[in-house]
């Protein structure tokens, strides 16, 4: 049996769910391992959870203290159905490195997967020494240890510092459907005006130059169409805002919903913020999905993302600056928006509509054991 283990609720993961969806269609045993962040008592037929309250964007002392019991029960977790398991695919270090102490210390014969969604210690480059020392040695043990490595774009294997007993494999964020009969261009999605329409889908947080994004709409000069979840904060502003005309705020959604969103938009916003080093080598789904919509996307210039934003002519790219999103939307021209939405949804068909189908089939099924 196959143990997926992710430390969030599964709601609303498109890389975790194209998993669980190749499991289901290929009669995979698995069980889903999840953390109900927010206590919302949720219940599902393949999913063990997780109960402790911890807020997305929690920091300080008492999130690691909530990380760490998080990981005490993965590992408890484990070994408790310690006879079923033949392979783990732990997403992300703050389930990996459990699952690695668990097959060192009690089953050196199960497989670990180790995807990459985020390097760890890329998020805490602002921490003090110590725990940053601390996760540095957790990724290096999780990393020599892992049976297997897979990572969301080729660039990332630069932010890996240790020495790999072999290269890791590539799954980008890719959507992953058989069909796309759910997209259709709804009169709900649409505004009495002829302003260009932005959408965004995702985290809500401080590092996603949303803020910025949410005070051009708030002035009046895009319609947003926007959901998604995280910072508190950010969250209550998509609320207030959601009473002008010109903003509509949906909150979470389901996956095919986010991307119903976008479609209906002229323009997908997929900005990051540089200082993070994990957003230098940003992997957006938005990328790909851009590509999926037949929709220009718009990102921030000098990531690894943007030069093939670029070569590929499917989007625009800026600095992190009010005056340039401002300047850019000033200079939209909708027949050139429509040209590289064309770019992005020729590149899709001529190289990723099959990428991860390929993937799970000719590659990853080799690596797990059932």
């Amino acid at each position: 049996m196959v143990i997926l283990i992710r430390s969030n609720s599964i709601v609303s993961d498109p890389r975790v769910e194209k998993y669980i969806r190749y499991y289901k269609e290929k009669d995979i045993k698995h069980r889903i391992l999840g953390w109900d962040r927010l206590n919302e008592q949720l219940v599902s037929p393949e999913t063990d959870f997780f109960r402790l309250q911890s807020l997305y964007n929690q920091g300080g002392f008492k999130a690691i203290i909530h990380r760490i019991k998080w990981m005490k029960f993965v590992y408890q977790y484990l070994k408790k159905n310690n006879n079923l398991i033949k392979d783990i695919h732990a997403c992300d270090l703050d389930t990996a490195f459990p699952s690695i102490l668990y097959k060192l210390f009690r089953n050196k014969n199960i497989t670990v997967i180790f995807d990459v969604f985020d390097w760890y210690t890329a998020n805490f480059h602002n921490s003090n020494k110590l725990i940053l020392g601390v996760f540095k040695l957790m990724e290096f043990l999780t990393v020599k240890y892992a049976d297997e490595i897979i990572i969301c774009e080729p660039e990332r294997i630069e932010q890996i510092p240790y020495k790999l007993k072999k290269t890791p494999l590539v799954l980008p964020n890719i959507p992953f459907f058989e069909n796309e009969n759910f997209l259709s261009v709804e009169e709900d999605y649409k505004f009495q005006n002829n302003k260009i329409t932005f959408s965004y889908v995702g985290g809500l947080g401080a590092e996603r130059f949303l803020d910025e994004l949410l005070d051009v709409a708030e002035k009046g000069l895009i319609n947003l169409l926007i959901a998604g979840y995280g910072d508190k904060k950010m969250e209550n502003r998509c609320l207030a805002l959601n009473k002008l005309e010109n903003i509509r705020y949906y909150g979470k959604v389901a996956y095919t919903k986010g991307l119903n969103i976008m479609y209906n938009s002229d323009l997908i916003y997929a900005m990051y913020c540089k200082p993070n080093p994990n957003h230098v080598y940003a992997a957006p789904n938005k990328y790909y999905e851009a590509m999926m919509l037949g929709k220009p996307v718009l990102s921030t210039r000098g990531i690894s993302i943007s030069v093939k934003i670029i070569k590929n002519e499917m989007g625009y790219v800026i600095d992190e600056s009010v005056s340039e999103l401002e300047n850019l939307i000033g200079n939209l021209n909708r027949n050139e928006m429509n040209e590289k939405g064309k770019n992005a949804r020729s590149l899709w068909e001529n190289q990723f509509k099959t990428y991860t189908f390929d993937f799970l089939n000719n590659t990853y099924r080799k690596i797990i054991t059932d």
